[in-house]
């Protein structure tokens, strides 16, 4: 990722990626719940298949990923992330299944997304946004046999518009099409291997004096599958991420072959 590490730097995914950690050392035994779900649904998943490798799309610190349940399962295993903390780089150093992929999972918007901002001459105020940008998928290197997306498919477009709304680029219907896009992208790619996904739906907040309000994290419709669960995540018990207010997710997992 050397060719977007100033715009992964300055769009603010390496800070995103250094919240996550800090908000679940604050957040331990909340997330506990949600961490474990995710790395039990994906321990449950591939028994009917008989894929060799597999590629784990936002791996990011494993918090959710079930590991040692993969390294017996795989005889390879390709962590994917927009960049891997040195934590797990050495975690993963002496693991010879194990091999570090750092790559921009939206399908190379984030490059995208960069240079127009940059583009004096352009304005994302006219027109829609993916007009302007062309998908691909990612990894076209690898040939896993298998495909994970954890925790990743509603993220994917999040810091893309909250960069694009700094930049002064803001058009609420743009981005609306700009995120189904990014997340039909994702969704269409994953789905032609055997795959399992986890991801946030619904976001659920409620303030001190009990009021309650939502919002959709999702812009396109799941797939069917073979498996699904879902549960609630307790995200922020201490009123940091909407001030004064406690956040809760709504999460789906599916497995499909």
């Amino acid at each position: 990722m050397k060719k977007h590490s100033q715009a992964i730097r300055r769009m603010g995914f390496l800070k995103d990626q250094e919240g996550i950690m800090n908000r679940y050392i604050r957040e331990v035994s909340p997330w506990e719940n949600h961490l474990e779900n995710s790395r039990n649904f994906i321990a449950g998943s591939f028994n009917q298949t008989e894929a060799e490798s597999v590629a784990v799309l936002g791996s990011g610190w494993l918090l959710d990923v079930p590991l040692n349940h993969l390294i017996k399962r795989f005889k390879h295993i390709y962590l994917v992330d927009i960049h891997h903390p040195i934590q797990i780089r050495k975690k993963t150093a002496a693991i010879s299944q194990v091999e570090l992929i750092e790559e921009d999972l939206t399908g190379g918007a984030i490059e995208q997304i960069w240079q127009l901002c940059r583009d004096s001459k352009i304005s994302l105020h006219k027109g829609n946004i993916t007009d302007q940008i062309s998908l691909k998928p990612p990894l076209e290197h690898i040939h896993p046999d298998a495909l994970i997306s954890v925790n990743l498919l509603n993220q994917l477009d999040i810091i893309l518009c909250d960069y694009i709304r700094k930049q002064g680029h803001f058009q609420q219907e743009s981005l609306s099409t700009f995120r189904a896009a990014i997340q039909s992208f994702h969704l269409e790619w994953i789905t032609k291997k055997p795959g399992s996904l986890v991801t946030d739906t619904l976001e659920e907040v409620v303030t001190k004096k009990g009021k309650k309000s939502s919002k959709t994290l999702l812009y396109t419709h799941l797939p069917n599958g073979i498996r699904s669960d879902s549960w609630w995540w307790d995200f922020d018990s201490m009123g940091t991420y909407h001030p004064e207010s406690r956040t809760r997710m709504e999460v789906r997992a599916i497995e499909w072959i």
